[in-house]
């Protein structure tokens, strides 16, 4: 009697894989992250909650170069789309950097204030720096840029990084012209001056 009862349950479940076998699959879709970028190289993304993350792009990080410090601002404190936001510090150069988007600081990422290096190694992913509770952010997004406008403009970013130091063949590798990373290294005071200017926009910010 167990023999046959074993038997049958054998064959149950033979019949369920083989059902199942034949059920089409659903395909998994990929999780599309839509990035808005703010022309002072900076980023925001939004969260499911609504809050946005907040941080700086790879043009940015590899300028810079190694960052040794992140100074961000205090919890709640209100930001404005523009406005500095926090200052990245490579050896004795400090950036600041303006915020994409207006709102309030509801959390800051303490990997990266422990381990300033995210930033370089996953300016995308861990290395983002505080989340912000924002105000009215469909008005705000139309300020930014996203999808292949993002693109677009990174690309015109490269050509005018590429131009602004056509003079100094030493920032320029031999091998197709590209320029090195970590410029700020190689920069003499008054360039670096200028080229924050230029690509962080810090002639046009609103302290807060």
């Amino acid at each position: 009697m167990s023999t046959i009862i074993g038997l049958l349950t054998a064959m149950v479940l033979i019949a369920v894989r083989w059902v199942t076998s034949k059920r089409p699959h659903k395909e998994v879709q990929p999780v599309i992250v839509r990035r808005f970028f703010h022309p002072g190289h900076s980023w925001m993304r939004e969260t499911e909650d609504g809050d946005v993350l907040v941080g700086i792009d790879e043009f940015a990080q590899s300028l810079i170069g190694p960052i040794e410090e992140v100074q961000l601002p205090r919890l709640l404190k209100g930001l404005e789309q523009g406005g500095v936001a926090w200052h990245l510090r490579h050896g004795d150069r400090t950036v600041p950097i303006l915020s994409p988007v207006a709102g309030r600081v509801v959390a800051k990422n303490e990997m990266v204030l422990a381990n300033p290096s995210l930033v370089n190694s996953a300016p995308y992913g861990d290395g983002w720096l505080i989340r912000v509770k924002p105000f009215d952010l469909s008005i705000q997004t139309k300020n930014l840029l996203a999808g292949k406008a993002a693109q677009q403009w990174l690309e015109t970013v490269r050509m005018r990084l590429r131009q602004f130091f056509a003079g100094t063949p030493a920032l320029l590798l031999q091998d197709g012209g590209e320029l090195v990373r970590d410029l700020s290294d190689k920069c003499s005071a008054r360039e670096w001056d200028s080229l924050v200017k230029e690509f962080f926009l810090t002639d046009a910010i609103h302290k807060s």
